[in-house]
């Protein structure tokens, strides 16, 4: 976008946690929202 705005830089991170609380059993070892270092984020089995 040509710019940075250092106050989105953890937007996604606080969605993620969120709906972390809300769909997994254990938030803390999450199964269903996994982290992929250096990548994102993907849907592990349900």
């Amino acid at each position: 976008w040509g710019y940075r705005h250092a106050a989105d830089t953890r937007l996604v991170n606080v969605h993620v946690q969120r709906l972390r609380s809300k769909i997994e059993v254990d938030p803390e070892n999450p199964e269903i929202v996994v982290t992929v270092r250096g990548v994102g984020y993907k849907a592990g089995p349900a």
